[in-house]
């Protein structure tokens, strides 16, 4: 795991050394955001795929309150402007780095990378159950026998509860993969598309059946 990059930054106002730290130490005066600074070190963490729940919770937290446009609201439009970006940044950070797919996807772009740079067919682990759904929920939306729509999705809302139970597996593996040896970006590009692909069918499926979310992630 990478640590976070110390650099040398003088306080606009009060001179003292600010470090990467978004308010100053010494006199509280929110700083602007250091050049370069990834969403990891906008929360002042260790850039790394493996996250402490409660920690991240903890450090946005106290970012939150530092920044806050409302604690500055007082000061000058050079101070307000400032905490109105920084907030903006930690908030983006902490929405990010808390969801492991959002943090995945995140860490193959700081390496340059994305979901597509892996070519842009189906994971071979879904393919079959990609064509194969896809032409369930053709044969529901163009049936018209009530009795033959009945079962048909009834056939549908089972895949749907095997695809849901999958992708949760699928998420909680790549917690997992996290915490352990850290996975490589083809290791991860591929854990990632997997999901995002399984996370469309349900989309799709709740399409057909005229149902929303249960709640599942299926960003991709």
């Amino acid at each position: 795991m990478e640590a976070a990059t110390t650099v040398r930054r003088e306080c606009r106002k009060c001179g003292t050394d600010a470090g990467p730290a978004l308010v100053c130490p010494r006199c509280q005066t929110v700083q602007p955001l250091a050049p370069g600074a990834d969403l990891f070190a906008v929360l002042g963490l260790p850039r790394g795929l493996a996250l402490d729940a409660a920690g991240l919770e903890r450090r946005y937290l106290a970012a939150s309150r530092a920044v806050h446009p409302d604690r500055h609201q007082t000061a000058s439009e050079v101070d307000r402007e400032l905490s109105l970006a920084a907030s903006a940044a930690v908030n983006r950070a902490y929405r990010t780095l808390r969801d492991p797919i959002a943090r995945g996807r995140y860490w193959l772009e700081l390496h340059g990378t994305g979901l597509a740079d892996g070519g842009s067919s189906v994971p071979a682990d879904v393919a079959a159950d990609v064509f194969a759904t896809q032409e369930k929920l053709e044969e529901l939306r163009v049936a018209t026998d009530a009795g033959e729509r009945t079962e048909l999705r009834h056939d549908v809302e089972g895949l749907r509860a095997g695809f849901a139970a999958r992708l949760g597996g699928l998420r909680d593996g790549l917690v997992a993969a996290y915490a352990g040896r850290e996975p490589g970006l083809d290791d991860l590009r591929r854990r990632l598309a997997e999901i995002a692909y399984l996370g469309t069918l349900l989309g799709d499926i709740d399409d057909a059946i005229g149902e929303g979310s249960d709640g599942t992630d299926r960003r991709h």
